[in-house]
Formats: structure tokens, sequence, C-alpha cells
């Protein structure tokens, strides 16, 4: 049988779609585990109490694959291009990542085949191999930066340099022995001396470089946070229905992002770049909300959440209140 190795699963990686491919060992990161404890102390999580269920395991993958012997970062990217202006009247904007299907749906289906190809060349019968994406336990940007696919930039997020930070990432954990990247063999470039994220960023979550408080990030208030938006936070969504891509559009390392070839996370497959905020306000079931947002992130906040926030842009296109747009 043949034996697979890093250049195999980069090779095959690309060919089911998957944008970039890095491999990491599987390292316990006492320091970043460290910074992930304080953070949450601070409450900095808000009420994703998810994030707080066994930390310790979000930086030791042996906790969650006593096996693992490496870890197979990937990377998808994202970006598509704004419509210039400000949003129709009465619509609402949607951020970059939610226009198309939900991008979870889109990764599994690429993960499993990936996974499916690797068994199809031949390996050991007992391997391992267990996928993840943003909702599994592990610190996927600190293992992403160390399998050198990017930095982690001061507003948080790994920034490739081909890519920027528009990239949704994955990981698979492996029991087969794979070498490991250098992240130091590749450049990808640096926030420097720049703090454009964080002073633009009009709740001030950005709190430290590289630190968030999600409680004040205009996309945890308008997908995550269940209840009310308080009146400054809810004038600073602006014309924002859902999600916030204000810290990655200033971001100099994004002017050249390359617009995603990948069709379903584009909007002819979603829910698309403005959604009507009267007509979610009218909505009143369940079925009348997944009629527009089934197989979309915009299931995420419900119908309560949803209605919400369309009724804040409401709100704030009458008053003239257009945010950072």
């Amino acid at each position: 049988m043949d034996r697979i190795d890093s250049a195999t699963i980069k090779r095959l990686s690309r060919e089911v779609g998957f944008d970039i491919c890095g491999i990491a060992a599987p390292q316990l990161l006492p320091d970043d585990g460290e910074r992930l404890r304080r953070w949450l102390e601070k409450g900095y999580h808000g009420e994703m109490e998810y994030l707080a269920r066994d930390p310790e395991r979000r930086s030791d993958p042996k906790l969650l694959m006593p096996e693992v012997r490496s870890i197979i970062v990937l990377g998808l990217n994202y970006f598509q291009e704004n419509t210039e202006g400000r949003p129709p009247e009465g619509h609402g904007r949607v951020s970059r990542y939610a226009r198309g299907r939900d991008y979870h749906k889109v990764i599994e289906k690429l993960s499993k085949q990936l996974i499916g190809r690797i068994a199809e060349i031949g390996q050991e019968d007992d391997v391992s191999l267990r996928w993840f994406v943003d909702y599994g336990p592990i610190l996927e940007r600190a293992y992403a930066e160390r399998a050198g696919l990017g930095f982690i930039g001061k507003n948080s997020m790994l920034i490739n340099r081909k890519y920027g930070s528009w990239l949704f990432l994955a990981e698979i954990l492996t029991s087969l022995e794979l070498e490991p990247d250098d992240p130091d063999s590749i450049d990808h470039g640096s926030c420097a001396n720049c703090s454009l994220c964080i002073d633009s960023c009009p709740t001030g979550a950005i709190v430290a470089e590289k630190t968030v408080d999600s409680s004040k990030c205009l996309s945890y208030l308008t997908i995550e946070r269940p209840g009310e938006i308080i009146d400054e936070s809810a004038r600073q969504m602006g014309r924002n229905v859902f999600g916030c891509d204000i810290c990655q559009e200033v971001c100099p390392l994004n002017r050249k992002a390359i617009v995603t070839e990948h069709k379903d996370l584009l909007p002819v497959s979603g829910v698309g770049e403005f959604v009507d905020a009267r007509e979610i306000v009218a909505m009143t079931t369940r079925e009348q909300v997944l009629e527009l947002t089934a197989g979309t992130p915009l299931t995420r906040p419900k119908l309560e959440g949803l209605r919400r926030n369309a009724e804040i842009v409401l709100e704030n296109e009458r008053r003239g209140s257009y945010g950072e747009e």
C-alpha cells in the first residue's frame, strides 16, 4: 500500500476544494491555554457558555484523540465584494461569511471527501481521522499559525499572505505521522504599527492586541446574544442585520483579497448580501424564518434574534444612523 506523506495530504486537499493546507504537530499549547483561561475569567465570551466547558481540551489535542500524531489544518477562502453604498431602503446587510450556504455544511462535505481520498490511497487499516470546524473544542487559529498558514493579527483573526483573513478553518486530527510545516518558513506579513482594526471597531470590542471582548462585538450581538441589544450598541449596528466585517475591511493586508471560487459560499446559494428587514419584522412563525434562512448561518439567532436585528436596522435607517458603512 502507498504511504501518505504531507505533500500527498496537501495535494488531496486541493483536489477536493480546500484553498490552503498545512500540518502542525499535536503539541500542548500551555501559553495559549492560559490566555484562553484569562479570557474566560474576564467574561469576554459573553453568554457563549459552551466555550467555557472543559477549556483545557482546546489546547491539548491528545484530550480529543489520544492517538493523534498530526493535525491537518485546512482553509477555505470566502471573500466576496460588497455592493458600494448603503443597502437598499428597508434592507440590512449580511456579513460576507453568511451570504451563501452554511459554511459548516460546506466544510463537512469537503472534509469527508478528503478523509475518503486518504482512505482510498490505502493507509493502514487502523488509521484514525477526526475532523473539526469552529464549533469543535480546539484552538484552531493557534494551530493554523503553527501549521504555517498565517499569523494571528491584532483583531485576533488568522491572516494569510494570499487570502488575508477571509478564511474558514477546519482541522483533521489523525494518527498518521506527518512532517509538520515550519511556520517561520513563510512570510505572511505582520500588523507592525497598524491599529486600524482596533481604532475602527465601533463598539471598542478589540480591547487589546489579539483580544476581543465578544460581549461588545457586533457579530456576537447580532448572532449569539439572546435578548435585548442596548441603545448605544444598537445604533452602532448601523444597517448590519447579521454579523460585522469592519475590522477585516479596514485591514491593509486584506486589500488584495481574492474573490472566492466556491459557489456555495456566494450570495446566489443563500440569502444574499441584503435581506429585507421589513419582511423579517413581519414574520411570526419559525416556518416563515426557515423559508428565508434554511441551510444558511442566519438560522443561528432564530426568529426572535433576527426580528430584533431587523427592527434595529429599520430604526437606524429612520434616524439616519448608518454605523461604519
